[in-house]
């Protein structure tokens, strides 16, 4: 492996897994990743219907490609330890990652999504749900902060 790419180890997935007694439930929200995961590749998921699960997912965007991985991020109950406790559904916050195996994959996704107003589509009986690189959310935040200007 390169040590100079932008290559993420799916240390995340094994961080945040519950304790094998919710296993089933972690299924829903994020899969096993196939492979390294590349940001270049990386898209940022929102608005997603809270029913919808991480392979509901994949196999949406198995369309437009080979999908590596898909991260729905949990939406922690008030106060609560859900790691080990009782078997309540764990839910997603509504929003996500996907991670696309190669780079045609990725520009099928993005060609895609592109051709619809603000990268918003229809998916899955979900309207305005939001598909954009990652790497152009985080350079739209730039900027943002206090930057010492007089208000």
């Amino acid at each position: 492996i390169d040590p100079k790419s932008e290559v993420l180890y799916p240390l995340i997935t094994t961080m945040n897994a519950p304790s094998s007694t919710a296993s089933n439930v972690n299924n829903d929200m994020f899969d096993t990743p196939l492979a390294p995961l590349n940001n270049s590749h990386k898209f940022f998921l929102a608005n997603i219907d809270f029913q919808t699960t991480a392979p509901q997912l994949k196999s949406y965007f198995a369309q437009f490609g080979n999908v590596n991985h898909v991260k729905l991020i949990p939406h922690h109950s008030d106060g609560g330890d859900s790691i080990g406790g009782g078997k309540q559904a764990q839910k997603h916050k509504g929003y996500g990652f996907l991670f696309m195996m190669d780079h045609e994959s990725a520009l099928a996704v993005e060609s895609y999504v592109n051709a619809f107003p603000n990268n918003k589509i229809e998916m899955m009986g979900r309207r305005d749900v939001l598909v954009k690189r990652h790497d152009e959310q985080r350079r739209s935040n730039v900027g943002r902060g206090n930057d010492g200007g007089v208000d």
